[in-house]
């Protein structure tokens, strides 16, 4: 299964982000065969001063407590960036990062296809 963790950062964290930023990283190295997909969430806003507002990850896990082990292992989750974080189960279905989409139509009705790229 695959889990979507979306977090809102707790203020400005760019300062906390940059320097725990290498040990981040290595251990999204360490897991990386549990890792669907990751990146921050750039402020959108031009009058906030902050570089990101948030991040997104994606594990694929067992259930949702492996992927929760994962995620509060992170050396952001150990430091206190996220203010709050929603995990949901995650069914990608159609995009680039899947080669495609995992449908087809036949007869009008639709039928499952396994997924490219996950």
């Amino acid at each position: 299964m695959k889990f979507v963790f979306i977090c809102t950062d707790d203020g400005n964290q760019d300062e906390t982000r940059a320097r725990h930023l290498i040990e981040h990283l290595r251990y999204v190295e360490s897991v990386l065969d549990k890792v669907v997909v990751a990146g921050p969430c750039a402020s959108s806003d031009e009058s906030d001063d902050r570089q990101y507002q948030g991040s997104i990850m994606v594990y694929q896990a067992d259930n949702e407590a492996e992927a929760q082990a994962l995620f509060d292992a992170d050396p952001y989750v150990k430091n206190g960036v996220w203010k709050k974080v929603r995990v949901m189960p995650f069914a990608p279905v159609a995009g680039r990062l899947i080669g495609g989409k995992t449908w087809r139509i036949e007869d009008n009705e639709m039928v499952r296809a396994e997924p490219h790229g996950l």
